[in-house]
């Protein structure tokens, strides 16, 4: 199947629900905070959405066994307009309630990641799903990047009550676009047992070699990259660089930028094999992390950032081409289900190592330890070299 226009309605479906994702956070951050008055309280958010997006993204497998992929984006997408609206609605209340509704709204996100992955391929067709990751990485990357400024002005000049309005608007917008997406419908002769419809996708994903190795790869580089959250680099821009809270939001900027630039680059090597960049991009991701530990001027520390986002943007379109045409049609969604579960509980677990490392031992082991797990990951990717490329 190659469906050009279907592509283009998701894509752009996506990237109005992704503004969308992070405007509301913004909103809701500032909304929380003056309520409560308490950081502990906002910490309470982020793990909140995590947790609930590794429980949605579980239970995804029991949506693809009876529903069109189309059919469960447009009620994910649904969901978040009619929980967010009670968010608005309720943001005068109690904690409790509002951490309850972004549970929802994180919940119902979990099934449209591993969805979208899984359409691509069927839309595109495998021959262009390099460049096709690659576009989409660049927007997403772009969104995010634009969404986070946006938002803070948004909550300085107005209020957060506003920026919900709008995150509401953005999903309206993205909701109707995702009818321009023609259906995709797996037959199947009959629904398998509750039992099958949850573990058949971590069976089949760790039975096939490219599969189980791609997915090592990607909880390692969640793992190891749990060492960037913003609690942890918000005291490095202090007792490493020096600088003011500022240096924090550059820092942040900086990798996102290189991000973009990363997948711009990507479709100007199509000729490097997934396992040759898969490896560079840990072994320079691991001699970068080392050297931000001691950049001779600030300003180092903003070109390391950068150079990081573009070789870690080349690594995970690499990871996410090969799983993607390693995969059968009818399992995409399973495994990116799968993929999905790992990658979160991995970063969940390696913040709260990270963080402990950090506080114990100080910012400068936490560093070392990513790049030594970086570094090992570098490593498995040449042993595992036949099974580490494009289908």
């Amino acid at each position: 199947m190659n469906d050009r226009r279907s592509f283009y309605f998701l894509w752009v479906s996506q990237m109005m629900a992704n503004a969308g994702d992070v405007l509301y956070i913004v909103g809701l951050i500032q909304l929380v905070y003056l309520s409560s008055g308490s950081v502990l309280t906002l910490t309470l958010i982020p793990l909140t959405i995590t947790f609930s997006r590794l429980i949605g993204s579980f239970l995804t497998p029991l949506l693809l066994h009876r529903f069109p992929l189309r059919r469960i984006l447009l009620f994910s997408m649904f969901g978040k307009i009619v929980v967010l609206s009670a968010v608005f609605l309720l943001k005068d209340e109690a904690i409790l309630w509002i951490l309850l509704l972004v549970s929802i709204i994180a919940f119902l996100d979990g099934w449209a990641a591993p969805i979208r992955q899984a359409m691509l391929p069927e839309f595109v067709g495998k021959a262009a799903l390099p460049k096709a990751n690659s576009l989409v990485a660049m927007s997403d990357n772009t969104v995010n990047l634009a969404s986070w400024p946006i938002g803070a002005f948004f909550v300085t000049q107005f209020n957060g009550g506003l920026l919900l309005l709008v995150t509401i608007a953005l999903y309206i917008i993205g909701w109707l676009l995702t009818y321009g997406i023609n259906s995709i419908v797996y037959v199947r002769k009959e629904i398998p047992s509750l039992k099958e419809q949850l573990t058949g996708g971590w069976r089949y994903s760790f039975s096939e070699k490219s599969i189980r190795n791609v997915l090592i790869l990607d909880m390692l580089t969640a793992f190891a990259g749990a060492v960037w959250i913003s609690a942890i680099l918000y005291v490095y821009v202090d007792e490493v660089l020096g600088k003011n809270e500022a240096w924090w939001g550059y820092i942040n900027a900086f990798y996102s930028g290189g991000f973009i630039i990363g997948g711009y680059l990507f479709t100007k090597l199509l000729k490097v094999s997934g396992q040759q960049m898969i490896v560079v991009g840990c072994f320079v991701t691991s001699f970068l992390t080392v050297w931000f530990i001691y950049p001779q001027v600030a300003a180092i520390a903003l070109v390391i950032s950068l150079f990081l986002g573009i070789v870690g943007q080349l690594q995970l379109i690499a990871q996410l081409t090969i799983l993607q045409t390693h995969t059968e049609t009818e399992q995409l969604g399973h495994v990116f289900s799968v993929q999905s579960v790992l990658v979160m509980g991995a970063f969940g677990i390696a913040t709260f190592l990270f963080g402990w490392v950090a506080e114990t031992y100080g910012i400068t082991i936490a560093f070392y330890v990513s790049a030594f797990i970086t570094l090992g990951t570098g490593f498995f990717s040449i042993m595992q070299k036949k099974t580490l490329d494009y289908a």
